[in-house]
């Protein structure tokens, strides 16, 4: 059976006891020194990742801050042409227009039909033979005049 022991008594241990309980604390103390290294080592390497990490962020940040004002503002000028183009259209009395527009077309059609017809009317054949005697009527004259 298990005895029970006193605070403040002493135990009594054998030579060999005392060496196996060294030895298992050696062998404790040693996990524990090893374990603490790894623990170290990790705590760098997180120590590291971070500050590589906020280097990352910082220079992303630095690079992305002017190309994101120069977006903010071309996107500022877009919507403001945007309201400008919006409030004309608006004001544009588009039926008004569209009636202008077919009122030019029409006229543009009587014009044409015009030029058309004073074109037709135009003796073509008759034009031609007063060209040719106009012209056989200045050839004698340019020679006269040495040309």
């Amino acid at each position: 059976m298990a005895e029970k022991r006193e605070v403040g008594t002493q135990i009594n241990l054998s030579a060999e006891e005392f060496q196996q309980i060294m030895e298992k604390l050696e062998k404790s103390n040693a996990g524990q020194e090893k374990y603490a290294r790894k623990q170290y080592r990790m705590s760098q390497i997180t120590a590291l990742a971070s500050i590589l990490v906020l280097c990352v962020v910082l220079y992303t940040a630095w690079v992305l801050t002017p190309r994101v004002n120069r977006l903010l503002d071309d996107i500022q000028v877009s919507v403001t042409n945007i309201q400008v183009i919006t409030e004309e259209l608006a004001e544009a009395d588009l039926p008004q227009m569209i009636q202008n527009v077919d009122e030019l077309v029409v006229t543009s059609e009587s014009s044409i039909q015009t030029a058309v017809d004073k074109l037709n009317s135009i003796d073509f054949e008759a034009l031609n033979g007063a060209i040719t005697d106009l012209a056989n009527i200045v050839r004698p004259l340019g020679k006269l005049f040495g040309r």
